[in-house]
């Protein structure tokens, strides 16, 4: 009886072993992309089962034209090291940083897999995505040429952005949620990438749970002394209030407005959609020390986003 019980388990384990996965993941992207080293590896470390590398090639904000502009000013300038170079390992979850240029970073490690994206402000557009995304491919698959180049999806501002309001809105939320969603398939299915559809995730949760942006006025601004902050999603994953140095003058603190990043359920969010997708695993897997109201419909959502997908299945 022993004998057979010893049998059973070592069974189980060993299947348990041939589904573990270890990956080299690096990310080619900007602040979208420095958001999954949030969650991601420690839901990976909490799995008990898979080993993560994970490494960002960082540059607030930056575009595929920006990427494509640096690989050319490196060629001829041996000390331009314009990237914050970020990594994180899942078995001690302790992050590294250094500066480097873009090929530096993709000939660092045999990477398994190189996620492209495009920058926050050209996301709507084809013409500053497709040309220049051609341009970066040819560049990874020249380096690391056993890499498999996936795409992240990401994901449109908040409704109550400076470019949906006002005089100078450049476009309506519906039209920056359908752009944005619209390019990134084209950018997958033109090249037959995988995608990590973070972005899908998103509109699934704003559409589950329809946010209403917290109302405040100037007035209530001016009452808030640091640290002290308010509440402004209204329950989106897009959006938060912090005390940060002034952009302009890095001597004053003041107070920060962002309805463009993930908030912290965002994070989880993205992390999910990540780890579902790189591992294969399903929502009721993940472990993870993220405990609040939402957290059951974040992987709800992360889990339909990665079934409906269909650029992320080999």
């Amino acid at each position: 009886m022993r004998k057979t019980i010893f049998l059973v388990a070592a069974l189980l384990c060993a299947g348990t072993l041939l589904d573990a996965k270890e990956l080299k993941v690096l990310m080619i992207g900007n602040s979208f992309s420095n958001s999954v080293l949030a969650y991601l590896p420690r839901i990976v470390k909490m799995s008990g089962k898979h080993q993560l590398k994970l490494a960002n090639a960082y540059i607030g904000g930056c575009t595929l034209e920006r990427h494509c502009g640096n690989i050319d000013k490196e060629k001829t300038k041996p000390d331009f090291k314009p990237y914050t170079f970020h990594q994180i390992d899942s078995r001690d979850l302790k992050l590294k940083s250094t500066r480097s240029n873009l090929s530096g970073i993709i000939k660092a490690d045999k990477w398994d897999i190189i996620t492209i994206q495009q920058g926050s402000t050209h996301r709507p557009y084809k013409e500053k995505t497709q040309e220049f995304a051609k341009k970066l491919i040819a560049h990874v698959r020249a380096l690391a040429p056993q890499a498999e180049i996936v795409v992240h999806e990401t994901w449109a501002y908040r409704a109550d952005h400076p470019w949906f309001t006002g005089k100078q809105a450049k476009m309506t939320w519906k039209e920056m949620d359908e752009k944005v969603s619209a390019n990134y398939k084209e950018l997958a299915s033109s090249n037959k990438f995988r995608m990590i559809p973070v972005g899908g995730a998103v509109h699934l949760f704003r559409v589950k749970l329809p946010v209403k942006p917290a109302v405040y006025t100037p007035e209530d601004l001016k009452k808030l002394v640091k640290p002290k902050t308010m509440d402004i999603t209204g329950g989106d994953v897009v959006g938060s209030m912090s005390w940060g140095a002034d952009r302009k003058n890095k001597k004053n603190i003041v107070l920060r407005i962002d309805r463009i990043h993930l908030n912290d359920k965002g994070k989880y969010l993205q992390g999910c959609v990540w780890y579902m997708v790189l591992f294969g695993e399903k929502a009721e897997d993940i472990k993870c020390d993220f405990k609040k109201p939402e957290e059951k419909l974040l992987r709800e959502c992360a889990a339909q986003a990665v079934a409906e997908c269909k650029f992320n299945a080999r």
